[in-house]
C-alpha cells in the first residue's frame, strides 16, 4: 500500500496528473509541475547595468563623452531586448524598458552638458587660448604665456585666484 493519498481530481493544465501512489512516472523522466525553463534575460541586464553606468556619468564634465557612448549603447540593447521580450524570445521586458529610459536621459543629459560646457568654455575666452597655444606651437616659453593670460582673464572675471599664494 501507498503512504501517499491519492492525487485530487482535476485538470492539471499542460503538465501530466502526478502518478498516483508516489511512484516515479514512467520512463524515468521526472515531472517539471512548477516553472517553464526561464528564459535569456542578458541583453535586458547589460541594457539596464549600462543605463545606470551612463546615468551616474554623463554629468561629469570628464565623462560626459563615456555617459552618452554607454547611454546610445543602453538605448539600443534595451530597444532589442524589449523587441525580443515581446516576441516572447527571451524574458527581462521591464529591465530592458528601464535601460532604455536611462540610456535616453544620459543622451539628453550629455548633450545638454556638453553644450553648457562649450559655452562656458568659449564665452570665458577658451577659444583665444586654444588659438594662442596653436600659433605657440611647441615653444614652452609661449605656451606658458598663453596659459597666464589665459588664467589671468578667468581671475579678473570672476575675481578669484586659480593659484593661491603659500601661506606661512
Amino acid at each position: 500500500m501507498s503512504q501517499y493519498p491519492p492525487p485530487p481530481p482535476g485538470n492539471y493544465g499542460e503538465y501530466p496528473a502526478p502518478p498516483p501512489g508516489g511512484y516515479p512516472p514512467p520512463g524515468g523522466q521526472q515531472p517539471q509541475y512548477w516553472q517553464e525553463s526561464p528564459k535569456g534575460k542578458g541583453l535586458a541586464i547589460t541594457a539596464l547595468v549600462l543605463g545606470i553606468i551612463a546615468v551616474l556619468t554623463f554629468w561629469t564634465i570628464i565623462l560626459t563623452v563615456v555617459g552618452v557612448f554607454f547611454g546610445l549603447l543602453a538605448a539600443i540593447f534595451g530597444l532589442i531586448a524589449m523587441m525580443k521580450a515581446r516576441k516572447g524570445a527571451s524574458g527581462g521586458f521591464g529591465m530592458a524598458v528601464a535601460g532604455l529610459i536611462l540610456g535616453v536621459l544620459s543622451l539628453i543629459g550629455g548633450i545638454v552638458v556638453g553644450i553648457l560646457v562649450w559655452v562656458v568654455f568659449k564665452d570665458n575666452g577658451g577659444t583665444d587660448l586654444v588659438d594662442c597655444l596653436n600659433k605657440a606651437g611647441s615653444d614652452t616659453t609661449a605656451q606658458q604665456r598663453c596659459q597666464d593670460e589665459f588664467q589671468q582673464r578667468i581671475e579678473d572675471k570672476f575675481s578669484v585666484t586659480l593659484t593661491p599664494a603659500p601661506t606661512r
